[in-house]
């Protein structure tokens, strides 16, 4: 179980990797306002802007799935169910949370998920950073 010095800083690892993704998010809404903006160009500009947009458009839907599990994570912190496995049940250990701290499999779990699954298996975004 985690102690409450070890809740708070990892609510604190969580609330900033929150506020890094908000920030970026709305760098990249305001840069593809100002590409909105440019005057005509030839077709390679158009192509290369359009290979932007999709990337910028794969990174947001990145960054959303990672957002919506901080919120996710935050949530079950004021509920008390933060840091227990949700397939075994057992505590993740504290070394875990602060290293990815909205995962939800102790490494046992997630190890066993992942082989269960294959290669074909949905990514579903668990780093920090």
């Amino acid at each position: 179980m985690l102690r409450k010095n070890e809740l708070l800083e990892i609510r604190e690892i969580l609330l900033q990797m929150k506020k890094d993704i908000l920030k970026t998010l709305a760098e990249r809404i305001k840069s593809n306002d100002l590409t909105d903006q440019r005057e005509i160009g030839d077709i390679f500009d158009d192509a290369d802007l359009e290979q932007t947009r999709e990337l910028n458009l794969l990174l947001g839907t990145r960054e959303r799935q990672k957002l919506d599990q901080i919120e996710s994570a935050l949530s079950r912190m004021e509920k008390g169910e933060y840091g227990f496995c949700e397939d075994c049940e057992e505590n993740i250990p504290a070394g875990r949370l602060k290293a990815m701290p909205f995962a939800t499999l102790c490494v046992k779990c997630k190890s066993e998920r992942e082989s269960m699954e294959g290669p074909n298996a949905p990514i579903y975004v668990e780093e920090k950073g």
